[in-house]
């Protein structure tokens, strides 16, 4: 896959649709998927925004269920990063029992 120059931002919507929200499980992963990414990763929640390679500042969004956050990523390797933090996204909402 190509890299991108350093300054470029790239940014995707996620949702938040397990039925515990954006809970410390779901923030680890998330943290740790990120941390293997030079990029700059931020996740945001309103005006809210965070590291998403730090849990416990991932964990302040309060993503309930339903949430819409955005994820953006700057650097070489930002759509790496944010196609490898949607893809966890994705399992989290395919983790859920079904009703």
């Amino acid at each position: 896959m190509e890299n991108l120059p350093a300054d470029s931002k790239l940014s995707t919507d996620v949702f938040v649709h397990n039925d515990h929200g954006l809970h410390l499980r779901c923030a680890s992963d998330i943290a740790n998927i990120a941390m293997q990414f030079n990029a700059v990763v931020k996740l945001s929640k309103g005006r809210h925004s965070v590291n998403a390679k730090s849990m416990l500042e991932i964990l302040t969004l309060s993503a309930a269920p339903g949430a819409r956050l955005t994820l953006s990523a700057k650097g070489n390797d930002a759509q790496q990063a944010l196609d490898a933090i949607s893809a966890i996204f994705q399992k989290f909402n395919s983790d859920q029992p079904k009703r």
